[in-house]
């Protein structure tokens, strides 16, 4: 391993099934997932939700996510 570190943003939906009425529902939401991977393999990710008109809580934790991504590409393997 050499210890090539990555982080990418991916915007896309996810669906959730939520109970509705007298069954379940599904509903899809956009969000952008912080995906971090070593040596060309994804190691972990974080997926931030995100609504039609973003809010300033919303632009803070994807902001938060993404700058601790960047941190850990910096960081000794292992860390």
């Amino acid at each position: 391993m050499t210890g090539e570190r990555q982080v990418r943003l991916r915007l896309g939906t996810r669906a959730v099934s939520v109970p509705a009425g007298h069954g379940r529902e599904v509903v899809e939401y956009a969000g952008v997932t912080v995906l971090r991977i070593e040596d060309g393999h994804p190691v972990e990710h974080a997926w931030i939700p995100v609504g039609t008109c973003p809010s300033y809580a919303d632009d803070e934790a994807l902001i938060a996510a993404w700058h601790a991504a960047l941190q850990w590409t910096r960081s000794p393997t292992g860390a």
